[in-house]
């Protein structure tokens, strides 16, 4: 069966990309300047789909960036030192200007100089062929609870997506809200008896305007962080670091995210996280904030971890 493998970057582009990492971290740590290292562009707000976790503003379905709309933010964002890109919506595979698709984004964004091109997905829609370097696939958990959360038969179709995507590098994300915060273990098992998935990275619902009743209350989620923690241990596939999992436990640390610039689909560019702007980082869940901070204070395991995610190392 052919499979999709995209090409292997060579030797000395690997030893570039590391020592620019080396730079990067030399500026942020020992000049003390906050520069992004990685885009999450928002190509637009149309979605085939109607999640309970999602706010209202999230199916607008109002926004489609033109290609060029979306060079110009590309070229803005390697110009502030990002290097890593994150394709988004909406649902970033309903992407169409003319006749340009979502592969035409991945190649221009080579062309522009980012190291890697990510596409995150709800996965219903076929991802074989797409030339993406990552691509990650939300699953909120078993057919009955993800079917609960997104609508009838979308794990059905998400999954046959997966088992035929013919990538090797194919990964998923959950995140845990109160729906699906008894099925954790059962998600992060699906990932690692899937021949077709890689890896699973675990984050916690958000409370953004509308949608914060699907918070999970600080004490279940330290409980669920220990579970993911031991099944860590016991093998399983998770992207997230022990270290990073431990310390957004305690959540009273200083979070550092503008390692991630954002530009939304209304074209707004912010140097942190939407988060930010609602005032909602004392509730964050998204576990990317402890890695930020790990990895910044040279936590091997973290360290380690976002090698294999970032140059493909693992």
């Amino acid at each position: 069966m052919h499979r999709y493998s995209r090409n292997r970057i060579g030797v000395g582009a690997v030893i570039r990309q590391f020592f620019y990492l080396l730079l990067w971290f030399f500026k942020v740590r020992i000049l003390k300047k906050c520069a992004p290292l990685q885009v999450v562009l928002f190509i637009t707000d149309y979605c085939n789909l109607r999640c309970k976790h999602c706010a209202g503003a999230g199916h607008d379905g109002t926004r489609m960036k033109t290609f060029e709309i979306v060079r110009e933010e590309l070229e803005y964002a390697y110009g502030k030192g990002a290097r890593f890109v994150d394709f988004e919506g909406g649902e970033p595979m309903l992407w169409r200007d003319n006749e340009y698709k979502i592969n035409d984004l991945v190649r221009l964004s080579k062309q522009v100089g980012f190291y890697s091109a990510t596409i995150t997905t709800n996965g219903q829609l076929p991802v074989r062929g797409c030339e993406a370097d990552s691509i990650w696939v939300s699953v909120d958990g078993p057919p009955k609870i993800h079917d609960e959360i997104r609508g009838a038969g979308t794990f059905a179709i998400l999954d046959t997506n997966i088992r035929e995507s013919g990538r090797e590098r194919l990964s998923i994300n959950m995140t845990v809200n109160q729906i699906n915060k008894t099925y954790v273990a059962d998600t992060i098992r699906y990932a690692k008896e899937n021949p077709s998935i890689k890896s699973i990275s675990v984050n916690f619902h958000t409370p953004y305007p509308g949608v914060e009743e699907l918070a999970v209350p600080p004490r279940e989620r330290n409980r669920i962080i220990d579970e993911v923690i031991s099944l860590k241990k016991q093998g399983y596939p998770i992207m997230n670091s022990r270290s990073g999992l431990e310390i957004m436990q305690h959540h009273s640390f200083k979070e550092e995210c503008w390692l991630s610039a954002f530009i939304l689909a209304d074209g707004t560019k912010l140097d942190e996280c939407p988060g930010k702007t609602c005032n909602i980082c004392d509730s964050c869940g998204f576990c990317m904030a402890g890695e930020t901070y790990c990895a910044l204070r040279l936590k091997p395991d973290t360290i380690l971890s976002a090698l294999r995610l970032r140059l493909g190392t693992g």
